[in-house]
Formats: C-alpha cells, structure tokens, sequence
C-alpha cells in the first residue's frame, strides 16, 4: 500500500483547519452572533438609572419651600493618581476637604469617597485630573425652618423620603428616572454621546401646600418665645380657614426631644373646658336647654357618683350662657344630665374625634373616643369637661370650624394644587363638606357665646382694641404613664375665632405643662393668640381679607369702652425673649402697616410732629407711632432713628420708617 506522502498529509491538515475556522466563524457569527455582540456593548457601553429631580414644595402663595439642588458628590481613585501632590493641591484649591485622601494614603486605601457636597463650578477645575471621579447627586434644600421641616418632612443620604410630605406624596414628588447609555474609553472613563439617553428623566410633580409661610413663621416664633418665657414643656399652635378647611399654619414645639413629626396631628390630648361649647350647641340643637336656662351650680362644689366637681368662679346658679362665659365645670354637667350618653358620644363622634382626619402626613393620630358601653361610671360627666377623651390640636380646630363657618365639618387641606413639570394641574382642593353638626342658627348662637368669653369671660386676654375675637379657653390636668392625673401638671389651651362676628382664621394655641404662677389657658394661651393675631395684621400676606375686616372692624364707641390691649400676664412677658424675637427679625425688612380698618379712629386729621421714639423697644415704638396715627415700616441699621425725624410734622397716614441696630 502506497503512503500518502508527507506534503498531502499537510495540505489535508490546512484544509481540515480551514473548514474549522469556517465553522467555528459561521457559529460566532450566525448562532452566536446576537451574544456576542452584547458583550462587546456591555464592554463598550455602559447604560445606568439617572435620577429625577424631585418636584418642589411651595406654600400658597407660591413661596419655595423646599426644592432640589444638584450637586457633585467628588470621589479619589488612588491607583490613578499619577502625581499624588498635584493632585492634593488642586483639591485643596477647589476647597475640597482633602485631610480623607491623606488619611487614606497612610491606610493604603484604594477608594476614597470625600465627604460633602460641590456644585458642578466648585469641582470644574478638578473634573479632567486622573484619578478624579465625580458623581452628580440631588439634593433637597429646605426653607430655613424647623416647623416647616416637620410638615413637608426629610430623605436619607440615598433619597429615600423618611417623614412628613415627603414620604405620604413620594410617588407624586420623585418624578420617573431616566436611563444613559455612555461609552468608555479605554480607561473606563464615560465619554459623552449626543444621543446618550435612551429615557430622558421626567421631573417629579410641584407640590403646592395650603400653608402661609408668612403665618407659619409668626406661629413659630410666637409658640417657642411662650415656651421659652412660660418654661413649658412644649406646645402647638394651628391655624384654619374655616370656610375653605385650608391649614394655614401647623407650628409644633418640644422642649429638648427630637421630633421629625408634627405634633399638632401625632399626639392627642384631654382637651378640657372647649369642649363645653360643643356640650352646648348639642343641647340647643336637641331641644334641651336654651341659653337662658338656669341650673343650680351649688355654690361652685358637686359631688356626683363619688367624684367632687368644682369651679374656679363660684355661683349659687347660672344660665347655659354664663356656664360657657365663665367656665363653670358644675354647671356644665348639670345641663349635660339632659342628654343621653348615646347623644353625648355621637355629638362628638360626628364632630370627627376618634378618627384620622386623613390628612397626608404619616403617624396621625386618630385621638380617643370610647363607646358608650366602656363608659365608667363618672364618663357621662367626665365627658361633658374635656376628660375621658383625646383629640390633636388639628381635631379640635377643625370641629371649631364648624361653628364659624355655621356648623358643617369641612375636610381639612394641606395640599392646595398638584402640578406636573410641564405646569400642568394634576389636582386641585376643593372645599368638602363632610357632614352637618349643627344648624346655621345653633353655630350663630354659640359664635355669641364665645365672644362674651373674650368680651367678659375667662378669656379677655385674648381681646383686641380694633377686632371682636371670639374662643374659648380650657385648662385641663395632664397625667404621666402609670401615675394618674399629676398635681400641677396642666394643659393649657385657647382656641379663637377671627374676627368674632366673621371669622377669616380659626386659631388653637396649646402649651403643655408651663411652669409659673399662671397655668390657666385664659392666662396664658390667650394672651398668645392675641399676639399672633396682631403680627397676622401687620403682616403684608397672612391669608387675611382685607375688605372683609374692614366690614368687621368695632365702631369707635366699642373701641372706647374696652381697655387696650390687655398685657400678657408676669409669667408669659415677651419682653424677656425680644432679643430672640428681634433675631428673628433681624433679617427682614417688613411693613407693620395696618389697614384702613385698623387704624385708630382719630377725631382730626390735621399734620402732627412725628413722635420720639428714641430709647424704646420696638413695640413700644411701634406703638407710640401708630397712636399717633402713622404706619410703620421697620428698617434693620447702624444706628437707632426715624425718618422723618422725630418732630417733624407730618400728615396723618405717614410712612415713617423705623431704623434698630442689628443686635
């Protein structure tokens, strides 16, 4: 048999081996290919999520409240670094901290992530240097305000929302992320492509709230100058409008705890004596009593099923009205054994406590209302003075609502409008009524009954010289876990309507537990309303109507028979935090210019010397200036002075501008 020879058996091997490549070529290629292919992309390319910028948060009138900023996030890849000094130097330039790269050096760390945030100009000159690597980042930027931040809430170092608005509206703020395509170069580095995106990011919605951040902020000065001055434990101050059901201001106060939340909607309290004005409305709209009944009060001391009731203000006998004008705890359960305790409980289930007013914020709580069958047998009376039940701050102001506005229960609004990116509304409020409580002719009847509160009651610390303010004030004793009720140990409370005889605002103000010779709600929770309701006057926009006061404002003979303003009392003295308050202040410009319906009614209008105001506080000065019936615009200065200056005559209605030093 003949040998192939040496040469053919070569040729067969090249032949052989060609017909593999062909193989192996028309699998990579026809079978393979699509796998392939996506291997060199993801070897190439590289495709990752960018975030969306979360939507705004603005206050009613369209104020920013807190908005997303992007940032860089700078990080150091030590491997790459070619010239580690130059490269210290330069961060050190772009006043980057680079004390973490020394540190990292000395640990033979590879990575290092350097703390803090930069904007794309700060960190531009550093972008190019080897071994730099930047990362953009959202960050949320809020206004400068605690209160607020307990309203719209907070996001972790990853985005993620923690609390408040942030977390009940996430879906409507954080907006749809898109998706990049980038390719490397050959050292991994992105290189920008036009035609990057595949999913551009769609910004989140803008969240318009029903908050005035012009109210909020007095609310929240006021509210902590009171728990400063009166040693509190800590308070809530909540403004409605009680036609709409717009919160208008949510301001919360603890002393020395951490909150994130709102308390004005976490945390119930036994509410006291204002809950008598609803014990009487549900009288009157039974057929029960009228305001002119009378029962006997027993000389301010009842004793009923083991328990001793008493009254701060002793009568022998009083009608529903002066029940109500002076508090009286006896006289309250006396008219109250006409209703059922059936009649009781539905009026104040139907008023909404027991039960989450659904606004969007997390952890609301729903308060206490137990069925009648749990009743002790010292509910039924318990009930009727504000004990035995638990209610938040909103609860109550959103059931006083009903009697200004003639006596719906409104649903209550923190979110005014939703719009898209584009400006697009998504949802706008709209005023609901959830249930009638009681007749238009019933809320009129106690709207009278609260302004002799104010007028002559418990609560004439509330009053105003130009405005009727009617409300109702509660002092109510706090318990502590597993202790019972604690001597001394109070809630004090006022919640008012404004103006009295047409109110624009429904205002709660609550202080737990203050420390002085006065815990009485009328004694120092009036007071507070009074000046919150005075700065909202002088302010430029606090959701006030200025027509509508005008129509409100007392007569000139009204104005004579009441006193002034009456004084906060000794242990709620503003004047020992006017530093505090003028700190505040400090940084604003601000009109105190009263409408016509507040100026003082003045027998002449003849010119006048401007008056020296030199040496008093800014009250003071305020005051004297408008007395003499001028407005004022407060100016922030070198030194302390008028313009015009003091003695010059001018007419009535004068701008003069008041300069303080920055203290």
């Amino acid at each position: 048999m003949k040998t192939p020879r040496r040469v053919a058996i070569v040729h067969s091997f090249f032949v052989l081996f060609a017909i593999a490549l062909v193989v192996r070529a028309a699998k990579v290629q026809v079978v393979e290919g699509k796998d392939w292919v996506a291997r060199g992309k993801r070897q190439h390319f590289f495709a990752g999520a960018q975030s969306a910028p979360r939507g705004e948060i603005q206050d009613a009138s369209g104020n920013t409240l807190v908005e997303s900023r992007e940032m860089t996030r700078v990080a150091v890849a030590l491997p790459e670094v070619r010239d580690t000094a130059f490269v210290l130097k330069a961060l050190h330039r772009a006043r980057v901290d680079a004390a973490a790269v020394h540190s990292a050096i000395a640990r033979r760390k590879r990575w290092i992530d350097l703390p803090g945030l930069y904007t794309a100009s700060d960190v531009a000159s550093i972008s190019k240097l080897n071994g730099i690597h930047l990362t953009p980042v959202l960050q949320r930027v809020y206004a400068n305000s605690g209160g607020i931040k307990r309203i719209v809430g907070s996001l972790d170092g990853h985005g993620n929302p923690l609390d408040g608005l942030e977390l009940a509206l996430d879906t409507l703020l954080r907006g749809d992320s898109g998706r990049v395509r980038l390719a490397r170069d050959k050292d991994g580095r992105p290189l920008d492509s036009p035609d990057a995106w595949t999913e551009q990011p769609k910004a989140g919605s803008t969240v318009v709230l029903t908050i005035n951040n012009t109210l909020q902020d007095i609310c929240e000065r006021e509210l902590s100058i009171a728990v400063d001055s009166l040693r509190a434990d800590g308070g809530d101050i909540v403004v409605m409008n009680p036609h709409t059901g717009e919160i208008l201001a949510l301001a919360s106060n603890r002393v020395g705890k951490t909150t994130f939340s709102n308390t004005a909607v976490t945390e119930p309290f036994e509410p006291g004596s204002t809950l008598k004005p609803f014990v009487a409305a549900a009288l009157l709209e039974h057929g029960r009593a009228r305001t002119t009944d009378i029962v006997d009060t027993h000389n301010g001391k009842l004793e009923i099923d083991g328990r001793i009731i008493t009254d701060m203000h002793k009568a022998q006998s009083l009608s529903l009205a002066d029940v109500i004008r002076f508090s009286s705890n006896v006289g309250i359960v006396e008219f109250g054994q006409r209703l059922t305790p059936r009649q009781k409980y539905e009026t104040f289930r139907d008023l909404g406590f027991g039960m989450p007013l659904g606004v969007p914020l997390p952890a609301e709580a729903s308060g206490t209302l137990r069925e009648p069958k749990a009743w002790s047998k010292q509910t039924s009376a318990s009930i009727l003075m504000g004990y035995e039940i638990a209610v938040t701050p909103l609860q109550l102001v959103t059931a006083y609502a009903a009697i200004a506005n003639g006596g719906e229960i409104l649903e209550p609004h923190l979110v005014k409008e939703v719009r898209s990116a584009d400006g697009k509304v998504l949802y706008r409020a709209e005023t609901r009524s959830i249930r009638r409580v009681m007749s238009g002719e019933v809320a009129r009847t106690i709207q009278q009954l609260l302004l002799a509160v104010v007028r002559e009651g418990t609560a004439t610390k509330a009053d105003l010289a130009n405005f009727e303010v009617a409300g109702k004030s509660g002092t109510a004793r706090r318990t502590s876990e597993n202790a019972g009720y604690v001597a001394g140990n109070y809630t004090a409370s006022f919640v008012g309507l404004f103006p009295g005889n047409d109110p624009q605002y429904v205002v709660l103000v609550k202080l737990d537990n203050p420390r002085g010779a006065h815990y009485a709600g009328g004694d120092i929770a009036a007071p507070v309303t009074q000046i919150v309701l005075r700065a909202a006057l002088a302010a430029r926009d606090a959701a006030l109507d200025r027509e509508d006061l005008a129509a409100s404002e007392k007569t000139a003979v009204e104005q004579r028979s009441k006193e002034p303003d009456r004084p906060a009392p000794e242990s709620y003295d503003p004047s020992r935090n006017m530093a505090k308050r003028e700190a505040n202040e400090a940084t604003t410009s601000y009109m105190v210019e009263l409408p016509g319906s507040l100026k003082p009614s003045r027998p002449a209008t003849a010119p006048r010397p401007v008056p020296d105001v030199g040496g008093l506080s800014v009250r003071e000065a305020v005051t004297r200036l408008h007395g003499a019936g001028f407005r004022v615009r407060i100016l922030r200065a070198s030194s302390a002075s008028t313009f015009p200056v003091a003695g010059t005559i001018a007419a009535p209605g004068t701008l003069v501008q008041l300069s303080r030093p920055l203290e």
